[in-house]
């Protein structure tokens, strides 16, 4: 009997069996799913789980309505972030450890596994309401091919190569949907804090990033909101989640071809 998933994994064909909060919907191999979530936000549907029908990658994202200010809502970021890594703690064997690069980068034992991005609803101020949010995770499950180079190799790896490549994609769907939901309820009962304080336990020590214009940062933590504390050249810059995208390479994982499974 194994300890870390059921005797019978889910089929890829099993819809996500997700809590009465949050609906499912599939979406087709070819389709960016944080622009497909995107367009469902903007028409006004919240609670919605966007995720691609691809075996090979775990690519979902969530639509949010928040009723707090713009910078409580980009909270969200991290709140995904631990939410992706206690399903992996979950469902994976124990050898699987999963830790974080600011801004939003998934660690398996130190190699490159994911990326946590969000978007919002246009805000003139920090503290004004958003009409949507769109918080979305991406895992790489198992490489599709042997393109890249040995170097890339050893700085990327799979939920297979950490030894979970018997995680099934909906399992990851569910599990990911439900941690979130349970962070989701703390943080409205107890604020930014205690997912502040566990996304820095996880962070990992390496702080050297580099930047868009190809200068070098160090991160030197989050501030209390969630935004990143960066010194470039010595001077102090404060990133609030929002402009990350725009400081930094996120994008989304090398392998995730929508066109292969």
């Amino acid at each position: 009997m194994n300890l870390y998933y059921e005797d019978v994994p889910a089929s890829e064909d099993e819809p996500p069996q997700l809590p009465p909060l949050l609906e499912a919907e599939k979406i087709d191999i070819g389709t960016d799913v944080m622009a497909k979530a995107i367009t469902r936000a903007v028409s006004g549907e919240a609670g919605l789980v966007c995720y691609s029908e691809a075996s090979h990658v775990l690519d979902m994202a969530i639509t949010l309505a928040p009723e707090v200010g713009l910078n409580k809502a980009l909270q969200m970021h991290q709140t995904m972030m631990i939410a992706l890594g206690d399903s992996i703690g979950a469902l994976a064997p124990p050898e699987v450890g999963v830790r974080f690069r600011y801004p939003g980068v998934i660690l398996f034992n130190r190699g490159h596994a994911g990326v946590v991005r969000i978007a919002s609803a246009p805000c003139a101020a920090d503290t004004d309401q958003p009409d949507w949010i769109v918080v979305s995770a991406q895992v790489r499950l198992r490489f599709v091919d042997d393109s890249l180079g040995v170097e890339d190799r050893m700085a990327n790896t799979s939920l297979e190569d950490e030894g979970g490549g018997f995680i099934s994609r909906t399992r990851l769907v569910e599990s990911v949907s439900r941690h979130f939901l349970v962070w989701l309820h703390r943080w409205e009962e107890e604020g930014f804090r205690p997912i502040h304080e566990t996304w820095t336990k996880r962070v990992e020590e390496e702080k050297t990033l580099l930047l868009k214009d190809n200068s070098v940062a160090e991160f030197l933590a989050l501030d209390e909101n969630g935004a990143g504390l960066i010194t470039v050249d010595g001077k102090a810059r404060t990133i609030s989640t929002i402009e990350q995208d725009q400081v930094f390479d996120v994008v989304p994982l090398a392998e995730l071809d929508p066109g292969r499974r």
